[in-house]
């Protein structure tokens, strides 16, 4: 995206969702594993182990010494995987802490004219088209729904992508929700298995009216 980043501090309620996500990955933890687990785990590998040996060679045989594995299997390896995950979390927190100590979001303001919007056909996601100045027009793609219900609208912010990854949100909106232009899912489809599919935040040099006519043209 070739739109300039603008630095500012954060806004109130973002500041206050920033220390909710703190307060959540602080109680997270490294998980709801706990040592009487393994006991457990143990417990039952031994005892599906004994009971196999007990069994002539049949289905039953192979059932109980199959769980038996898997019992001793989380034994061995959940150890690291809760590792893993702490060292994770760990490491969130600090870019989180280091975020919300810094105070301030690096951003794009966008003054859209108009916006379209091509609805997800398969699993691609939402395709938001919107003509940021003439013959210019940015494409936004929506692939997990976490836009908030406020967008689209003609004026907003998209957040860098290191705060994205911390925030989970794309889009800060600072106008009132609009009703977009509707493209037919289908015919952004087969645009793009003809044309291609535009990257996330790609920005091209396009008139928005001939380029919302081609999308539906391959309807």
């Amino acid at each position: 995206m070739d739109i300039p980043l603008k630095t500012r501090r954060f806004y109130p309620d973002e500041l206050r969702l920033l220390k909710i996500l703190k307060t959540q990955k602080e109680k997270e933890g490294g998980g709801k594993i706990r040592f009487y687990h393994f006991i457990i785990a143990g417990l039952l590998g031994v005892g599906f182990t004994y009971i196999a040996t007990l069994l002539p060679d049949s289905f039953w045989t192979f059932l109980f010494g199959t769980l038996a594995v898997f019992s001793f299997a989380f034994i061995v390896f959940t150890p690291y995987e809760i590792y893993k995950m702490r060292r994770k979390g760990k490491d969130f927190l600090q870019r989180l802490n280091a975020t919300i100590n810094q105070g301030t979001v690096d951003t794009c303001l966008i003054n859209a004219k108009r916006i379209a919007v091509a609805k997800e056909y398969e699993d691609e996601g939402d395709l938001f088209i919107i003509e940021c100045d003439t013959d210019k027009v940015l494409y936004l793609w929506d692939y997990d729904y976490n836009l908030q219900k406020k967008f689209p609208c003609l004026d907003f912010e998209i957040y860098e992508d290191n705060f994205f990854k911390l925030f989970g949100r794309q889009v800060y909106p600072l106008s009132d929700r609009i009703t977009p232009l509707t493209i037919d899912k289908k015919a952004k489809w087969n645009y793009m298995s003809k044309i291609g599919s535009p990257g996330h935040l790609q920005t091209e040099n396009k008139n928005f009216d001939k380029l919302i006519e081609e999308y539906n043209n391959c309807a």
